[in-house]
């Protein structure tokens, strides 16, 4: 027991010299973790609930202009900003052109005059549309269309409607409810994201995507700080030493594990207090944690484990720093790569999801997602803790053996 004491003094003695490597574990996640949450936020809520800013001008003097913004507005989809109207209608589509050019706005809907008559009438008069839509460029075509296919469908029904007006008094004659005819339709539409891992209904926000992703990611990156003390003790001979005083293999190996889980425990306490409290802050959505304590305990151990023990085997192979750190950094760049710590998985391709199930980085990902997103248990990430388990027990058996060969423990 005194050995293991004096063994994590040294350790933790070595990480005090090496603070500048700590402080890049904490430093590079969180910077990754505030342009990503903010950078992202758009991108990744175009998958949740999209609202699209529309100028808006209304030439029309009638009730039916007012019912249509209205029932456009309705959609939660779209947000009308309306704009006085010009008295000359000449004037309307340049002033409605500047307003878009200095507000930076991506549509202008300009409601015409003839609207109320061209919706009493039953749509006639169809030369003369009624609504005019005015498209910087620059915006896709398919948001072009949601918003035209919006547009038609709310003028259609409020034209069904106002036709429906008109033979009013003949309706219960023929036993036909006006209610339910003119009563607003709800979407028969469910929607699902669907994964090669299976279904589901949620599709993370930029701030649950990035801050376990790039928790996982500066985790792997423990390599750094374990390759500067582990080949500083071999060229000192520190570890030939701690062989002459008979210190047990299992003593070295906690010696070098236990300093490392408690900076990478740290790591996760930060990181997810970034996503809580700092990136709602500056505009961000906060992270929500779920509701295991212990589910979050479990993978987060899991991913420190597997991290450690990689680092562990790179340290023990590599002859310098320089060598150890190229390699374990090009091994995490792979990894982050595959696992979807750059790139999101659910906008993979489906060869690619395949290949992400072979990163560590991805079962520590998931694990993650399944605690702050997905409101999973212990018994949720338990699959995914095993497998990085499993994975950090062979890379602490490679390690032992590759030392022992070598004659260093």
């Amino acid at each position: 027991m005194i050995k293991i004491l004096y063994i994590l003094k040294k350790e933790f003695l070595l990480i005090i010299r090496d603070i500048h490597a700590i402080t890049v574990l904490f430093i590079m996640p969180a910077v990754f973790i505030m342009i990503m949450s903010l950078a992202m936020r758009d991108l990744f809520e175009l998958h949740g609930a999209v609202s699209i800013d529309v100028l808006a001008v209304n030439q029309d003097a009638g009730k039916k202009s007012e019912a249509f913004l209205k029932a456009m507005d309705a959609l939660r989809t779209f947000r009308f900003h309306l704009i006085e109207k010009e008295a000359a209608a000449d004037k309307v589509a340049d002033k409605i052109k500047e307003q878009m050019l200095a507000r930076d706005y991506k549509f202008a809907l300009i409601i015409k005059e003839n609207f109320s008559a061209f919706v009493e009438k039953n749509g006639k008069g169809k030369d003369e549309k009624p609504l005019e839509l005015l498209v910087n460029p620059a915006v896709n075509v398919q948001t072009q269309l949601v918003l035209k296919s919006a547009l038609d469908g709310k003028l259609a029904k409020l034209t069904w409607d106002a036709f429906i007006d008109r033979m009013g008094s003949l309706l219960p004659l023929a036993g036909i409810d006006r209610e339910k005819m003119t009563a607003a339709e709800e979407s028969l539409v469910e929607v699902h994201y669907v994964y090669k891992e299976g279904r589901y209904s949620k599709i993370p926000s930029a701030v649950q995507q990035s801050v376990p992703a790039w928790l996982v990611f500066s985790m792997f990156f423990i390599v750094i700080p374990i390759s500067n003390t582990f080949i500083s003790e071999r060229e000192q001979g520190t570890l030939m030493r701690l062989k002459s005083m008979n210190v047990s293999r299992f003593c070295l190996i906690m010696g070098k594990m236990a300093p490392y889980l408690l900076i990478n425990a740290i790591q996760v306490i930060i990181m997810i207090a970034m996503g809580v409290y700092i990136v709602p802050l500056c505009g961000g959505t906060a992270l929500t944690l779920g509701d295991s304590m212990g589910g979050l305990i479990l993978i987060a151990a899991s991913v420190s484990f597997s991290a450690i023990s990689m680092a562990l085997l790179i340290a023990s192979a590599a002859r310098t720093t320089e060598q150890a750190t190229t390699v374990g950094g090009v091994l995490n760049l792979i990894f982050g790569a595959l696992g979807g710590i750059m790139v999101p998985k659910f906008v993979m391709p489906g060869f690619m999801q395949d290949l992400a199930n072979m990163s560590p980085m991805s079962w520590g990902l998931e694990g993650f997602l399944d605690i702050f997103l997905r409101n999973g248990n212990v018994s949720d990430v338990l699959p995914k803790s095993l497998y990085l388990f499993i994975f950090g027990v062979v890379m602490l058996t490679l390690t032992v053996i590759l030392l022992r060969r070598r004659g260093e423990i």
